[in-house]
């Protein structure tokens, strides 16, 4: 066990734990100058201290610990080291290991891509790299996606989960700083140089490329007396991927016909429509650094720093897809008359032209060509899954369709942030300053597609007799059962004539701009200081999408010919989903570049300017705050009381269609908000610390959602209109008042046990409603999705965390340690959607539990943890008829190990992922009898070496 210290001399060992010194200053989330607040920070306890030496996996947690205990609010590290103790792809990834934080993961990829904290999804929280605000490039929301940032080159990830009035206040969760390094987190020259090697073993089966590498070097040098630092860092990475994943496009149908997307019905029996199974594979470039330039003397103290990141992915998903199809129905007169039998049993006879005639009268079923008969040629409208377009109407498809698409998944993201500022010291004023910028980017440099489906044989009975038929042992993997004849249509490319292919670009960027102003002025007496301060802010965001071709083969060598004799086959895939299915053909990217190439010169198309500009969009966000606190000292008691205010303004450019007139129009907002917090915290002797607050946040919509525009979606192949998306002028910011309470208690410094509550009570959430519509389309509906607000909702919940070394006790035991945060929580959500009043939803993307529990080990230069991580299910996002999306419980098994070869070399071998389990299994409802996507991305292997000189 560790004896009270009197002076903590941390001395690393191993490469990353080098850096892990620099976080024995307590980290507040939110603030760039770190080494300034040190200076002005008051120590929390007047600790006796004797010297004792920590290295390797207990020298990181003292590091968070300490930052932890330090902190005013409930704050939670992860400290430079424990970004590298488990195989974590991004930071995504590696903050899920946080209590009360979940991933949400990448479908295309399998990697985390957002995070929420205390289940508010990632739009309700505030990201900052060194204190900066970062450049959002999420086209419809104020998601950060974290794909771009791999856990390189850092200091530390901290995550506030209580808000003061010095913190920016739109921060419902919480906030996330990353804080990168400087010169004077470094006790001499430093350099060092990282180096890693990884397999994916799912891509290996699958004959695809498999490998990864990266490399990274940091170099740190003070200069001139010890007044000036530099610190850089660069990096070098690519990776391969490789997933496999049934997704469910066409959602589960009840057993009864439905009028429409917003009556409720019965989710107890619903039949599916059908499957896609997708194969992706791909390739990610990743490469940036950071850098940091300081000057510190007496009075002043001064900083540079600089962030960038790059993320190139090269990707392609082909996907298989059998589906049953809505065809033309009778429809009833009176569409609620339940009484009317099925028209199999109303047959009577048979007209040559006009096909069967049914025994229906005209004032039961619609009589669409007004011959006083009912017979087939009445089926005119209504497009269903079910016998009859009526509520007599039950399940009973009469086509079926299989078709092969290839698509590209391209993407393109940077960002980028730089800062100046610095802390003066005026005897009792102190001065923080910093002005800074954040740009980001985020696109499809180009996209394409080509399509094969057997739709296009209509008149061939293969396809048009019957629907399919479903059944599986396990809801994860549906199997079709198609008809005797049809069987082997996954193996007959023959039959896929061409159904379409298109190309198209996009791209969206964040622009901000921010200066801030910090004053603090210590008092006497019982307050301790008071403070102050001002911050500006302008975002200026674009979303520029580009439809370029689409169209058929005409002219070219393919015109006319299916997928078996177009050359477009790579190879076949036997084995899908571990041997679960047949998969067949997948395309080559290459030749399915140069066939839509081909097509397009042969077949040039133009656009209009309302093509080209209706899923465009601009604006700008200009955001105004000041604050004002005391900070109360008496005796073990401190207290931070004070509020903060919050002016924003916000204009926007969209297309807009109000069906008489198109352009562009501008939709102009602006709302304040005003937050008042208190928070408090007492110190029981060294090693109990008791903390409160009650503190006020809200979430500012996405300033495109508030536009009067519209985006439309189209099928890639068919280009019909699938989907719109709508604006919403009226939304409102959502409001949250919150409640925290928390103990902790730290038997020595590498070890604390903790349990908090908190409590959340919110109004006016935002949240995106989608509606199908029925339309004269493939699918014969349109989806509908726009922002709202809801009503009320609550949040509750309990944390609990613990990290315990097992030092001093008699081997074996001595090396082993244990670490394990739970956080379970209760949420109920009103949206005020008149169909759901009285039924409320668990909040979105909110899981009931999440738990992490590692075992660790340290001795004999080897250190080692077993980390095992659940995400319990929650409701991503609603849906039609109130059965909403929810993802299922996400299981990870994850082993890290590292070996000193001497002081200043190490050797690290990870597996990702040891059980082979899925990273995204959503389902329709909570039960996982209705499968919507399951994605399966095979685990990884990680061989790293570090050398610290």
């Amino acid at each position: 066990m560790f004896n009270p210290p009197s002076r903590l001399k941390l001395a690393a060992l191993t490469g990353t734990s080098v850096l892990a010194l620099a976080f024995v200053p307590a980290v507040h989330a939110q603030t760039a100058n770190t080494q300034a607040q040190k200076s002005a920070a008051k120590p929390a306890t007047d600790e006796p201290i004797t010297e004792v030496i920590v290295t390797g996996q207990r020298l990181s947690n003292a590091n968070s610990i300490l930052a932890q205990k330090k902190a005013t609010g409930v704050v939670n590290v992860i400290s430079a080291d424990d970004l590298g103790k488990l195989p974590d792809a991004n930071v995504a990834d590696a903050l899920a290991r946080i209590p009360g934080v979940n991933v949400v993961v990448n479908q295309e990829t399998g990697e985390g891509e957002y995070v929420s904290i205390r289940g508010l999804a990632s739009t309700y929280n505030a990201y900052s790299i060194n204190g900066v605000r970062v450049a959002l490039t999420d086209a419809s929301s104020r998601k950060m996606s974290m794909t771009v940032l791999p856990p390189n080159g850092l200091k530390a990830i901290s995550v506030n989960k209580t808000l003061t009035p010095d913190l920016d206040g739109d921060a419902i969760g919480g906030s996330v700083n990353f804080v990168t390094p400087n010169a004077f987190d470094f006790r001499k020259p430093t350099l060092r140089v990282f180096a890693s090697y990884g397999l994916n073993d799912r891509a290996q089966k699958q004959d695809e490329d498999a490998g990864s590498g990266q490399i990274q070097i940091d170099g740190a040098r003070k200069f001139g007396d010890g007044r000036f630092g530099l610190f850089g860092s660069v990096y070098y990475g690519k990776s391969h991927y490789t997933n496999e994943e049934t997704e469910n496009d066409g959602e589960w149908e009840p057993y009864r016909w439905r009028k429409d997307s917003v009556e409720a019905i019965d989710s107890r029996s619903m039949y599916l429509p059908g499957i896609d199974l997708d194969f992706r594979r791909g390739e990610q470039e990743r490469y940036g650094g950071n850098f940091s330039a300081d000057y510190h003397s007496e009075q002043h103290d001064l900083y540079v720093r600089g962030q960038y990141a790059k993320l190139n992915r090269t990707g392609t998903n082909d996907y298989t897809d059998f589906r049953s199809r809505s065809t033309k129905r009778l429809t009833q007169v009176n569409l609620e008359d339940t009484t009317l039998l099925q028209p199999e049993q109303m047959i009577t006879g048979r007209d040559p032209v006009k096909g069967n005639i049914y025994g229906y009268t005209t004032a039961q079923i619609v009589d669409a060509d007004k011959d006083g008969l009912i017979t087939d040629a009445d089926r005119k409208s209504g497009n269903s899954y079910w016998s009859l377009f009526g509520r007599s109407g039950v399940w009973n498809p009469k086509a079926f369709q299989f078709a092969r698409t290839h698509e590209s998944q391209d993407q393109e993201s940077s960002l980028y942030t730089i800062n100046i500022g610095g802390q003066s010291r005026y005897e009792r004023l102190t001065l923080d300053y910093d002005l800074s910028y954040s740009y980001g980017e985020k696109g499809t440099p180009l996209y394409y597609s080509i399509g094969y489906n057997c739709d296009k044989c209509s008149t061939d009975p293969m396809f048009t007799s019957t629907g399919i038929l479903w059944s599986s042992a396990d809801p994860r993997f549906p199997l079709a059962q198609l008809p005797a004849y049809a069987a082997n249509v996954d193996r007959r490319d023959d039959l896929l004539p061409f159904d379409g292919a298109s190309m198209s670009q996009d791209k969206q960027s964040d622009a901000r701009t921010a200066l801030k102003l910090d004053a603090r002025y210590e008092m006497s007496g019982l307050i301790d200081y008071v403070k102050g301060g001002f911050k500006y802010l302008k975002s200026e965001r674009e979303y520029d999408s580009t439809p370029i071709w689409e169209g058929d083969l005409s002219g070219t060598p393919l015109n006319g010919k299916s997928l078996g004799a177009s050359g477009l086959v790579e190879r076949q895939v036997d084995g899908f989903f571990k041997d679960r299915y047949y998969y067949g053909s997948i395309l080559s990217r290459e030749k399915v570049i140069a066939a839509v190439n081909a097509a397009r010169a042969a077949n040039p198309v133009t656009h209009s300017t309302a093509e080209l500009s209706r899923d465009d969009k601009k604006g700008s966000e200009t955001i105004y705050a000041g604050y004002a606190l005391a900070h109360i000292q008496s005796g073990d008691l401190e207290v931070i009381a004070g509020a903060r205010v919050e002016h924003t303004k916000v204009e926007t450019t969209a297309w807009i269609d109000d069906g008489t007139k198109s352009g562009f129009g501008k939709t102009e907002k602006d709302y304040t908000n005003v937050l008042p917090s208190v928070t408090a915290v007492y110190r029981q002797g060294q090693n109990l610390i008791y903390r409160g607050a009650v503190w006020t946040s809200f979430s500012r919509p996405e300033y495109a959602n508030i536009s009067r525009g519209e985006s439309v979606t189209r099928d890639k192949v068919t280009q019909e209109i699938i989907a719109i998306n709508r604006g919403n002028p009226d939304l409102k910011p959502g409001e949250s008042v919150n409640f925290d309470l928390s103990a902790e208690y730290y038997p020595d410094r590498s070890s604390v046990v903790s349990v908090g509550v908190f409590h959340k009570k919110i109004k006016n959430f935002i949240f995106t409603n989608g509606r199908s519509v029925n339309a004269d389309t493939k699918e014969g509906t349109i989806t509908i999705t726009q922002p709202q607000n809801g009503e009320d909702a609550t949040l509750t919940g309990v944390e609990l965390n613990l990290i315990k070394s097992f030092e001093g006790l008699q081997a074996p035991f001595d090396g082993f340690g244990v670490e394990a945060n739970v956080t379970s929580q209760n949420s109920s959500a009103e949206t005020g959607l008149a169909y759901r009043r009285g039924h409320p939803i668990s909040f979105l993307q909110a899981p009931d539990l999440i738990y992490n529990t590692s075992l660790t080990y340290q001795k004999y230069g080897i250190e080692a943890k077993l980390s095992y991580q659940y995400q319990g299910a929650y409701v991503e996002d609603t849906r039609d008829n109130a059965v909403d999306k929810w993802v299922q419980p996400n299981k990870s098994l994850d082993l890290h190990t590292r070996y000193t070869l001497r002081p200043g070399l190490t050797v690290d071998f990870d597996v990702q992922n040891i059980l082979d389990g899925h990273r995204y299994y959503t389902t329709k409802g909570r039960s996982p009898t209705y499968q919507k996507d399951y994605m399966e991305p095979g685990r990884n292997f990680i061989l790293r070496l570090a050398y610290t000189y």
